[in-house]
């Protein structure tokens, strides 16, 4: 255990120092490169090797860690000394086999399921529902980490997960329906559990249908009592676990059926929270589809009718069995699980994880970074994007987190919790595809950056809605579109001068080596991120483990953060 401890403060020290090294470059935005000569920062000696260097080897000699690109000059030591530190400091991606992950959680897999092997559901009917609303790389996440959160469970001795951040609630459905798990959804967005509720319920429309094809009736009341519970609520950073629980273990949402009308059935979020550290979104009554609207789409073969029979005769049983089941008056033991949970959302999940005896596991995978909090965020170099408002006083940080990196007094901008969320793998297969209109944008932008920051320097770094199409535009065409876009607006007649414009636009490709070096550092700051999440939990005495779990080039936040207790 000491051992471990020294490497971890060893590798803290070196990721911190060489952050801090670079930070000129870290903290840079890739829109200033005309009006801040971001050109002339760079060491000289790097520029005469790197200046109209072809995309290819950029992607081959600067971004791969493997670095066996036909390099075409002598570059520096310094350049090198970068990117073999860089990379040597940047946790493997390279995403895990299942087989290997089931040997590290020390489970064998044999209580999988038939129908959903290998990180795959097998089944004809599962396969179709579950794929309706989701688009192949959430479909490559949510099987590999469905499949992950039942060994948890399995090594755990529990079969409650609760999902935190659950949008609507797609990795909820391959919980319940498929490795058939009781599993409570949390989310933020009302409108999302509208969704999720709505999405559930064709799930169990399409999975009776087959059951009565196959003749399997007595089985539908098993799939109506599988449905997720869903909660609407925004949990802040220092809730306490006794809030926490109740969230969970109260207000879970009742599948009403009003038997003074009997042809009116609706899926109902009910229950007020008070007095808890959370702000609540549960409307009174969230009425998400009729028995008479289904009857409309649900009456064109004997299979349907048969669906609806079951809906309309069973609900009230389906509501005894939330009231019994779902809402236990003893507490139970729990996995937490969070998909791509937003800012300071996965470090509020890993302080409840080390504080709530329930919680026997966890799974976490992070992103958007740049909207967590930090402690050593001097505000006074905080000079983000103009609709970022200054951080406000908190409690709980999302960095960092260990007491190791907070003693080395760690700071990460954001301009470089920002840089960590980008697709590097995905921008390397673009600058190898060698199509020069597909890196233009980086250079239309701090063009267009120059012209106007020279008419109104007040709207330096304005946000711009995003552009479709942007790499089959003129820089003309672009900049006429991006100023309409602004999210403040401005003058949107900005005099461009086409001469000079035209010499900015001749120099697309030090901007794309520019961003790349920049990108050089992002794994790092992402290493540095994680391994303090990981480090908090270990110093509360967790079992844990980063994992590569997804391919990078599908899903680049890959990484998922996997817990349990001694």
């Amino acid at each position: 255990m000491e051992d471990e401890t020294e490497t971890f403060q060893h590798l803290f020290v070196q990721l911190t120092t060489f952050l801090g090294q670079y930070r000129w470059l870290l903290d840079a935005y890739v829109c200033e490169f005309f009006t801040e000569k971001h050109w002339g920062k760079i060491p000289e000696s790097w520029r005469s090797v790197l200046h109209g260097i072809a995309p290819q080897e950029i992607a081959d000699d600067l971004l791969c860690s493997s670095g066996r690109g036909t390099r075409t000059t002598v570059w520096p030591l310094s350049l090198l000394a970068f990117c073999a530190t860089a990379h040597s400091l940047t946790l493997p991606r390279q995403a895990c086999s299942l087989g290997t992950l089931v040997g590290q959680l020390g489970a064998d897999g044999s209580s999988l399921p038939e129908d959903i092997r290998d990180g795959q559901l097998r089944s004809p009917e599962l396969q179709h529902c579950f794929r309706r609303h989701v688009k192949p790389k959430k479909q490559h996440e949510i099987l590999r980490l469905a499949t992950t959160v039942r060994w948890l469970c399995d090594q755990a001795g529990c079969s409650n997960v609760v999902d935190i951040g659950s949008g609507q609630g797609h990795l909820s459905r391959v919980l319940s329906f498929a490795h058939r798990l009781k599993v409570t959804s949390v989310e933020a967005e009302g409108c999302h559990v509208t969704g999720a509720a709505r999405f559930d319920k064709q799930v169990v429309t399409d999975i009776a249908k087959e059951k009565i094809k196959k003749q399997e009736e007595g089985d539908i009341n098993d799939v109506l009592h599988a449905q997720p519970s869903h909660v609407t609520c925004f949990l802040k950073p220092d809730i306490s676990v006794n809030n926490f629980l109740s969230v969970i273990n109260q207000h879970n949402p009742v599948i009403n059926h009003d038997r003074n009308e009997s042809e009116q059935s609706s899926f109902v979020v009910s229950d007020q929270l008070s007095g808890c550290n959370v702000d609540m979104e549960l409307p009174n009554t969230k009425k998400i589809r009729t028995s008479e609207e289904a009857s409309a789409s649900c009456c064109t073969s004997k299979s349907e009718s048969g669906v609806r029979k079951y809906f309309n005769t069973d609900l009230t049983q389906s509501e005894k069995v939330v009231h019994e089941s779902d809402t236990p008056l003893d507490r139970k033991p729990f996995t937490m699980v969070g998909l791509h949970t937003c800012g300071d959302l996965a470090p509020t999940m890993l302080r409840v994880f080390t504080c709530c005896s329930d919680i026997r596991a966890l799974a976490s995978v992070g992103c958007c970074y740049m909207k967590m909090t930090c402690a050593n965020e001097s505000t006074g170099r905080r000079d983000g994007p103009v609709n970022v408002q200054p951080q406000p006083a908190c409690s709980e940080y999302g960095f960092p987190m260990s007491h190791m990196v907070k003693r080395l007094d760690a700071e990460l901008s954001y301009q470089a919790r920002e840089l960590a969320c980008h697709a590097i793998d995905m921008y390397t297969e673009r600058l190898k595809s060698d199509d020069s209109e597909v890196m233009m944008p980086h250079c239309f932008r701090a063009t267009l950056e120059h012209f106007i920051v020279k008419h109104d320097s007040t709207k330096r770094r304005a946000g711009i809605r995003s552009i479709r199409k942007a790499h089959k535009m003129d820089f003309q065409t672009y900049a006429e579109k991006a100023l309409a876009r602004l999210i403040y607006p401005t003058d949107t007649q900005v005099p461009v001068d086409s001469a000079e414009a035209a010499e900015m636009l001749a120099c697309w490709k030090d901007v794309v080596v520019f961003h790349c070096l920049r990108l050089v550092l992002a794994p790092v700051v992402e290493t540095l991120l994680l391994l303090d999440r990981m480090q908090y939990l270990r110093e509360h005495g967790a079992n844990c483990q980063l994992v590569p779990l997804f391919s990078p080039k599908l899903s680049p936040r890959n990484f998922v953060l996997l817990a349990n207790k001694h």
